[in-house]
């Protein structure tokens, strides 16, 4: 193999933490093309910057020399920063980052370093990191046979400027997630684009504080997914052209109870792609959808843009929508990871049940064009998006729906006969409809001949009884990552 040149000499390796034999393993990839997509050698490998724009220790890696970068990553240094130039890297193997905090890794944009996995040869993903205050920038992760870049483990992450993508739109073998920070904290995502993930595009989970801004999420089954996750400001995304535009739910079994989660400002739009995940809770989301809020609490959607999602924009269910067992949902006060300080959980007293989804605040956003054609490609699989079709027939699907699961009463006629148990507020959300479904009482129902719109409570606005503007508890406080 051709070997190029460091620009700048290796620091200190022998200082730096090792690898044993097993971990280094990991990073052995062995081809590179070093060139640019019109195929002729970058001009300038350096383009936009370079280690004259960082302090020591930083190494400069010229593409195809793959030799200098693994083994650069396999004996990092704190601190470290690593700069890739221009170029299209050929990868066959995940870049993995271990044993080193405040490292960084910064190619010189997204069109102009291309990290492309699509010679791995086995199921790993494209870069790989546990490390604290770690920071990836400026660079593009193409056809990672499974996430693009995946985060685990690590306080204060910052990923900025950063595409992850597949080549093949719509196929179940493309890799899961595209943006992956998960079990982590102090998490900033900006900048950045996923396209044509298997299951989320930009995806937060089991974290807490987290920042998720001016991004773009296109061609995934779900665009946007914050999963039992606390402190997360989510706003300025566009998420178009995916199954589901941007969701926020828990899952059972995780320790993290999601809660005080801040949507705003977002476009969310022309969600229609039909749904390609091979498995997994994203899975039953239909075609179609704009947001789903899901076995959660304290969240707030609000003066955010939703236009032609046809199955329809926001809905607000139940954790028992995914997964009935309610035991299912059971975390013992031992498991626990973070604070439910203020937030009102069905409990007992070894533990807490995390299937209710209540305190939710819809407001001020804007609904046009959206529920003409809900998904109904699927009974099995997307029994949501079939009964919708069912229900409302030629009649526009509302903009807001509502389960009603878990609330004392419910009536289809009569404000004054249905509950609002859970604090679900829709009182300044007046551009958009609204339909409280009875959902459990209404699947039941599926495979009658007489299903209708008549079977729902659609109020005129403001909604009453779901007339309430603020969360209980208060809003949210500003979510930092200080």
């Amino acid at each position: 193999m051709k070997r190029l040149i460091l620009v700048l000499p290796l620091i200190s390796l022998a200082a730096c933490s090792g690898k044993s034999d097993s971990e280094a393993d990991d990073n052995s990839g062995t081809t590179g093309t070093g060139e640019t997509d019109s195929g002729e050698p970058p001009a300038d490998p350096f383009p936009n910057t370079s280690c004259d724009d960082y302090a020591n220790p930083c190494i400069e890696v010229l593409a195809a020399d793959n030799d200098t970068l693994f083994e650069t990553v396999n004996l990092l240094e704190d601190g470290m920063t690593i700069v890739l130039d221009a170029g299209t890297w050929t990868l066959d193997n995940q870049v993995t980052l271990r044993g080193a905090s405040g490292v960084s890794l910064i190619g010189q944009g997204m069109d102009e370093t291309i990290l492309d996995f699509a010679l791995e040869e086995v199921q790993t993903n494209g870069i790989d990191v546990i490390g604290d205050d770690f920071m990836v920038q400026d660079l593009t992760v193409k056809d990672a046979k499974k996430d693009g870049i995946r985060v685990e483990d690590s306080d204060g992450v910052i990923l900025r400027r950063v595409r992850a993508t597949w080549t093949t739109p719509e196929s179940s073998e493309n890799g899961a997630y595209g943006l992956y920070p998960v079990k982590s904290s102090r998490v900033l995502i900006e900048d950045c684009e996923a396209h044509n993930a298997a299951d989320a595009g930009i995806y937060v989970g089991q974290t807490q504080h987290t920042i998720v801004r001016r991004n773009l999420a296109t061609g995934n089954v779900a665009g946007i997914e914050i999963e039992n996750t606390q402190y997360a400001d989510v706003y300025d995304n566009i998420a178009t052209g995916n199954t589901g535009g941007l969701l926020i739910f828990d899952l059972p079994g995780n320790p993290i109870v999601g809660h005080d989660v801040w949507v705003h400002d977002n476009s969310i739009v022309d969600n229609n792609t039909p749904n390609f995940a091979p498995g997994g809770t994203v899975s039953i989301i239909p075609a179609g959808t704009g947001t789903v809020v899901v076995a959660t609490r304290r969240v707030v959607v609000e003066d955010n843009e939703y236009a032609n999602n046809n199955s329809s924009d926001i809905a607000v269910f139940s954790g028992l929508v995914i997964e009935g067992n309610e035991d299912d949902w059971y975390i013992t006060n031992d498991e626990m990871v973070g604070d439910i300080d203020g937030v009102d959980m069905d409990s007992d007293e070894g533990g807490i049940f995390n299937y209710r989804t209540a305190n939710i605040v819809v407001a001020n956003n804007l609904h046009s064009g959206s529920g003409t054609a809900p998904d109904m490609s699927n009974l099995i699989e997307r029994e949501i998006g079939f009964l919708l079709g069912l229900v409302y027939g030629d009649v526009r699907v509302d903009d807001v729906l509502y389960d009603s699961i878990g609330e004392s009463s419910f009536s289809a006629t009569d404000a004054s006969g249905n509950s609002n148990d859970n604090h679900i507020c829709v009182g300044n959300n007046g551009a958009g409809s609204f339909a409280s479904l009875d959902l459990e009482n209404l699947a039941g129902a599926l495979g009658e001949s007489d299903l209708s719109p008549d079977l729902l409570f659609r109020p005129p606005a403001p909604f009453t009884p779901f007339d309430c503007t603020e969360l209980n508890g208060g809003p949210i406080a500003d979510i930092t990552l200080d």
